[in-house]
């Protein structure tokens, strides 16, 4: 018995050093709650700001607003993920603690693509023009701001910039100008093809080509010179990632056809967001490893 407590005593204490040295102490922890909250009061006064100032027309641009959003959160937690696994401990910039304020951001963005109503629309705007603040200054209080948070930054300035432009005009810009109602509106009339479960040869050859070229560009990133770039491991590491891509892919589209019998739609702008976050996955780590041997 005695035995079983000791080793069970020292597995806990792996555990707990395991967390702390990916950021999951009880002040890092603490920290992020912080932020968490700070997130959650300039929320509340943007979304109450925009609700006396401002005019949201939900159409298809909120929606792949919310789509595209929800894919950055994704590629931050993977960033995160890469960054704690591949780095030496203590030296990751992005820390777990931040999962449940991503996770929230990206529960809500995941809501619009699904719903758009305008005052969801108006939480999420307001939810991601709100953190930008708060990770600013967490970013620079712990000198931790590096090429994820930079990209992850010009991305979300870029969607909101997007969505600015297609369905948000201030009341008085609305009340005086054009309806944004009749330049958004969307044709009910035209006739769409149905989504074929498969994606044709041109996309095909652009994902081949475009994988063999990340491959490439990940055997640069190793070190490698660009006449010594190995072609086999080139292949190897496209391949990889057109399978990969293919299996995640395959999840949700099984899925849906097995609950509605009808392919999902929009399939192949789905196929290429997954390529791009996996994608971003190997390049990543692949930095993150030309980092460490440096």
């Amino acid at each position: 018995m005695e035995t079983l407590l000791a080793s069970g005593a020292v597995w806990g204490a792996g555990v707990t050093e395991a967390l702390v040295i990916r950021g999951i102490g009880l002040e890092a922890l603490g920290v992020a709650y912080l932020f968490f909250l700070a997130n959650i009061v300039s929320t509340a006064l943007l979304f109450v700001a925009s609700r006396a100032l401002l005019v949201i027309s939900p159409n298809h641009a909120t929606k792949d607003y919310g789509l595209y959003v929800a894919i950055v959160l994704v590629t931050l937690f993977v960033a995160t993920m890469l960054e704690n696994e591949l780095l030496p401990p203590g030296e990751a910039s992005l820390h777990y603690a931040a999962a449940p304020h991503l996770l929230a951001l990206f529960v809500i963005h995941l809501w619009i693509y699904y719903r758009q109503d305008p005052w969801l629309v108006g939480l999420g705007v307001s939810s991601i023009a709100g953190a930008l603040p708060v990770v600013a200054v967490a970013g620079l209080m712990t000198d931790a701001i590096r090429t994820a948070h930079l990209l992850a930054l010009g991305l979300i300035v870029v969607l909101l910039t997007f969505v600015w432009i297609k369905s948000i005009s201030t009341k008085r810009g609305f009340f005086k100008a054009r309806s944004i109602y009749l330049e958004s509106k969307e044709d009910g009339d035209v006739v769409r093809a149905p989504q074929k479960p498969w994606l044709g040869l041109p996309q095909w050859v652009a994902l081949v080509c475009a994988s063999v070229l990340v491959a490439a560009m990940n055997e640069l990133l190793r070190g490698s010179a660009i006449a010594a770039v190995p072609a086999v491991q080139v292949l190897t590491e496209a391949v990889l990632l057109l399978a990969v891509t293919a299996l995640v892919s395959c999840v949700p589209a099984t899925t849906y056809w097995l609950a509605r019998k009808a392919w999902m739609p929009e399939l192949t702008r789905f196929v290429w967001l997954v390529w791009l976050v996996v994608g971003f996955a190997f390049t990543y780590g692949n930095f993150l490893l030309s980092l460490e041997r440096a």
